[in-house]
Formats: C-alpha cells, structure tokens, sequence
C-alpha cells in the first residue's frame, strides 16, 4: 500500500472539509481561493483547470495494525466526518460553475446550494467541535473505512471521488457542456448525501443533527428531480419551460 499517496489524498479531502480553514491543497491547475470564518471569500475556477485525475483510490486498503471496531465512533461523528468534506466538494463545484452555466434556473441552483451547504458545513462544524472537542474531521483510512460501515453509501472510490473537491472541479471544467455536466455530477453527489443522511435520520442521537439530515433529504431531492426535468428539457426529451 502507497501510504504517503494516501495521506496525501486525505490531506485534499480534509483542507477543503471544513470552510473555516484555508483551502491548501488543489489539484494542478485548478483556481481555488483561501476561506475563512464560515464561508469562502473567493470561489474554485475553470479559469485555467486542468486535466481531471484520479487521486490513488486504488490505494484505499486498510492496513493490518488498524482494529478500531464502528462501536468506539459514535454514529454523530462519522456522519458530521463525512459531510463536512462531502458539502464542501459541492460547494468548489457549484463555485466553479457558476459563471459557466448557461441557464438561468442551474445557475439560481448552483448558487443556492454555495449558501445552504456553506451553512450547514458552519452548522455541523459547530456542532463537532462542541460534541467532540474539534472542528476538524477526521480523515484517515480507518475514519473512512468507518464510515462506510455506517453509511453503506457505495464504494470507497465512489465516496471519495464524491468528498474531492478537486477532482469535482478539474472534471467539471474539463466538459464539453457544462450544463449537462453540472446536472450529470450534482445528481450523484446529492443522492450520496440523501442516501447518508436516511441513515442519520435513524441513527443519530443528537436530535439537532437528525433534524438537519431530514432537511439534507427533502432539499437535495427537490434539487434531484428538478435536475432530472432540466436535463430531459436540454435532451429534447421534454418542451422546455416558458
């Protein structure tokens, strides 16, 4: 196993989590801008992105010596864990985005989902420091391998791809149409977040926290269905709207 790719990869993830610290790492080529205090004062760009690239998921393979069994992590932790880095690769996509869609109601989207999600990362990062002693989620193999024991939500490629804001950007900017692909990339990002955040709704033991993941739900599976309606609309599968 290429431990030091790993930690590398992590380290990405974990930078650009929690929009209280400043964004370190990107990948080569990408724009991105420092943050700090709730929201990014600038935004992750296409203005000179580079080629996507995978970022060492094949090396996610859990080591011998790591025993930690999902019982020792309350089930509130590894939820607030994998959100914070999973909203935080939304918000570089919608950031990078925005001045490149065309129409009017993904761009109304995209900006939408920088402040609901901005919020809800400032949210959960409060909550986490108050509930665990840090703000900071953590981001080693096991912390993920947990995770996903927890949050059966696909597979660890597929969840870290989805928690990467880097490789959520350099993809986007990459397309040919990116309004077909922002619908094509915030579609699986959102059911991700649903299908974590049904988990939550049953297992999470801070009330609060459970509240916030039903609003996850509703609000990310409206922006779902009116991707889906928007995307037949640009196939030509349905009459665009007046």
């Amino acid at each position: 196993m290429k431990q030091r790719s790993i930690e590398r990869y992590l380290a990405r993830i974990l930078t650009v989590a929690a929009l209280g610290a400043s964004i370190l790492v990107s990948a080569p080529g990408v724009a991105n801008a420092q943050s700090h205090g709730g929201t990014p004062e600038a935004t992750w760009s296409c203005a000179t992105a580079g080629t996507p690239t995978a970022a060492g998921h094949e090396d996610m393979a859990m080591g011998d010596d790591m025993q930690m069994d999902i019982a020792e992590v309350e089930f509130d932790q590894l939820y607030i864990d994998m959100m914070l880095p999973h909203h935080g690769s939304i918000i570089a996509l919608s950031q990078a985005a925005l001045p490149e869609l065309t129409g009017p109601r993904l761009q109304e989207m995209a900006q939408n989902i920088i402040d609901a999600q901005a919020a809800e990362n400032a949210q959960l990062t409060e909550w986490r420091t108050d509930w665990y002693g840090s703000g900071d989620p953590a981001m080693d193999e096991m912390t993920m391998e947990l995770m996903l024991e927890a949050m059966p939500v696909g597979t660890m490629e597929e969840m870290m791809r989805e928690m990467d804001a880097a490789y959520q950007v350099t993809t986007f900017c990459a397309a040919d149409n990116p309004d077909l692909a922002f619908i094509d990339q915030v579609i699986p990002h959102h059911q991700m977040a649903i299908d974590a955040s049904e988990v939550a709704v049953e297992q999470a033991v801070h009330p609060e926290l459970v509240a916030l993941a039903e609003e996850v739900i509703v609000a990310q599976q409206a922006e779902i269905d009116l991707l889906v309606d928007i995307r037949a609309e640009l196939a030509g599968e349905a009459t665009p709207a007046a």
